[in-house]
């Protein structure tokens, strides 16, 4: 059967995933990774609606802090055979995580098995808190979130790497990168 580029054609009850193409494969986990942070954000908008801002940020964190970063961790290594505990290891992570690679426009590069930098370009999450001029929520998510969860997840792979941010928003123009990150294993 010649690959599928996407179901617009009849019912098939015997379809499966591997009846696509890649290209398909790859709009569908876009779309899931898009829907994964999408509701997070709604919830988050109504968190904030009906508890305010100090309540819902602190229950986001409390959430991604207990069950989200390692699962999503774990997820993503299993799906990728990915073992190592070097930063090599977390680069290859950052590349196809859902929050990450998988649904921002980065950058990433490998300086050596201990250290490596990548370049969010294009971050949807960024461009509603400026689209929105809502100051709260970039700081929550860019400071509040990203700083520590990101962390988090580095330990998930290796107590000692540190991911640490060199350049966050807000940023003067939107032709500046969204956001740069180091992570380094230290010794």
């Amino acid at each position: 059967m010649e690959e599928l580029q996407d179901y617009s054609g009849p019912f098939d009850p015997n379809l499966k995933l591997t009846d696509f193409s890649k290209e398909a494969l790859i709009r569908l986990i876009q779309a899931c990774c898009k829907d994964y942070l999408g509701i997070d954000g709604s919830w988050g908008s109504l968190m904030r609606e009906k508890f305010g801002d100090e309540a819902a940020f602190a229950y986001a964190k409390e959430m991604w802090w207990r069950w989200g970063v390692a699962a999503e961790v774990r997820r993503t290594r299993e799906a990728f055979n990915i073992w190592g505990t070097d930063v090599e290891a977390v680069m290859k992570y950052i590349q196809f995580s859902a929050s990450l690679g998988a649904l921002f426009d980065i950058d990433v590069k490998l300086i050596d098995k201990n250290h490596g930098e990548y370049t969010i370009h294009r971050c949807q999450s960024l461009e509603y808190f400026e689209r929105h001029r809502d100051m709260a929520l970039l700081k929550q998510g860019c400071e509040n979130l990203c700083i520590p969860l990101n962390q988090l997840s580095a330990e998930c792979i290796n107590p000692r790497i540190k991911w640490v941010p060199i350049k966050l928003p807000p940023r003067q123009s939107r032709d500046e990168p969204a956001c740069i990150w180091e992570i380094k294993l230290e010794q």
